[in-house]
């Protein structure tokens, strides 16, 4: 591996604004994960350029840049985050310093950095690289080292415990053995971080292809009894289920508490998501689609009918909706959620049978995969689409009465009858059907 930055790298953007610092008297440097990324040969998603002025001599240069975080240097402009040269001291509430001064050097800046591998900067125009902390020595050597004392690091902020885990398993690094002390010495004090910052680190781990890993280091280091305690009891066996299915939040959201919970009620499953909504503030529809694929997540069973958003007082014992057929099942998963979510659901029931160290593919999938293989695509978009042929103002028109809850018992029978044969979506049809059903309800 080379020191040299590879400028193709560089998206136009970051070379523009650059640019516009420079002529107004700055001297900007490319800073922070993208050097990082860029020697390692990677493309950066993420661009931060240091600067000598102020910022709100920045702001002056780019008056509709975002100022969210101004009061410690820095401000947004488009993509690029543009942060005033500064120091720091006084950590006082475990993440922003309490002091923070402008117009230090580009060295001294960089002194306030996490890893020596985060702490190297480039002039992109004289093409020098600002390297104190021996960023790039750690960085061929894949050791992951701190920018002065691990402990003062983790104590200023401990998210930075976190962020040593992602960036040994996202990247490939070694810990320092003095990171890894600081670590095991400092790991209660991430129970001061919010659950929002932790989630993003999280969030990172949960997505990454060295899944496995990190649920495993996590448990290892003594991290997991603070920020995840779900992993505690099976860790590997869950890194296993993760590392098996798809990169995507919810999925492996629901792997892990499917795993865990599949087999329980689902009083106790909606306990245990809500508790994690609430402890990382998560969106409440994520929440909800997590308990549906950890309720139906068990791989030797059928899906749990009590799961789908209908109801059966509108139906008689023959009319029951014969869950045992994998067509119907299918088609109602579609109708309520789309294609996605079923497969996502044979995803999670897979994963989980690999998990439980079993070969071949689990009941369950069978069973599903069977259900989406009996539709045509052009079926499985017209289920997704699908808007019954009769509305509650013709019901009312067609069986003479008042609104009432009856309107609603109509139509969820005859969203059934249409679920169980769409051939039957037509108003003539469900006229005919909605009368019978009316005179038997009688």
């Amino acid at each position: 591996m080379k020191k040299f930055i590879d400028t193709s790298k560089i998206p136009p953007e970051v070379v523009n604004i650059a640019q516009k610092l420079k002529e107004s008297g700055g001297e900007p440097y490319i800073v922070g994960g993208s050097i990082r990324d860029i020697l390692l040969g990677k493309t950066p998603s993420d661009w931060d350029i240091a600067v000598n002025l102020r910022p709100e001599e920045v702001l002056a240069i780019f008056p509709n840049a975002l100022t969210i975080g101004i009061e410690f240097g820095r401000v947004s402009v488009g993509n690029v985050d543009v942060v005033s040269l500064r120091g720091e001291a006084d950590y006082q509430d475990r993440r922003h310093p309490s002091k923070v001064h402008f117009g230090v050097s580009i060295d001294k800046d960089l002194e306030r950095r996490d890893f020596t591998v985060n702490a190297m900067a480039w002039d992109p125009f004289s093409g020098e690289i600002f390297d104190p902390f021996d960023g790039y020595k750690d960085l061929c050597l894949r050791v992951l080292n701190s920018v002065g004392d691990p402990f003062v690091r983790f104590q200023e902020d401990p998210l930075r415990i976190l962020r040593a885990i992602r960036f040994k398993d996202t990247i490939g690094f070694n810990l320092h053995p003095e990171v890894i002390e600081a670590i095991l010495e400092s790991k209660e004090l991430l129970a001061q971080v919010s659950g929002e910052r932790i989630f993003v680190e999280l969030r990172y781990l949960l997505l990454s292809p060295s899944v496995y890993q990190g649920v495993v280091d996590l448990y290892q280091y003594g991290l997991s009894a603070i920020v995840l305690p779900e992993l505690n009891a099976h860790a590997e066996e869950i890194g296993v289920a993760l590392s098996a299915c798809s990169p995507d939040l919810l999925t492996r959201l629901g792997v892990l508490f499917g795993f865990i919970y599949g087999g329980s009620s689902l009083e106790e499953i909606d306990d245990a998501v809500e508790e994690f909504k609430d402890r990382f503030n998560l969106a409440r529809y994520l929440a909800e689609d997590v308990k549906w694929l950890a309720a139906n997540s068990d791989p030797r069973g059928l899906v749990r009918q009590e799961t789908f958003p209908m109801r059966k007082a509108y139906l008689t014992s023959e009319d029951q909706p014969t869950w045992v057929d994998p067509e119907y099942v299918a088609r109602r998963i579609v109708y309520h959620w789309g294609k996605c979510r079923l497969e996502q659901l044979i995803e999670v029931k897979q994963a989980i049978w690999r998990a439980m160290g079993q070969t071949g593919i689990a009941q369950g999938c069978i069973f599903l995969a069977r259900g989406i293989g009996s539709l045509s695509q052009d079926q499985i978009e017209d289920i997704e689409t699908m808007r019954l042929a009769l509305g509650g103002n013709e019901i009312i028109k067609i069986l003479n009465i008042r609104p009432s809850p009856i309107v609603g018992d109509a139509l969820d029978y005859l969203e059934e009858m249409v679920l169980r044969d769409p051939k039957l979506n037509n108003k003539e049809g469900l006229s005919e059907i909605l009368k019978q059903w009316w005179s038997e309800r009688q």
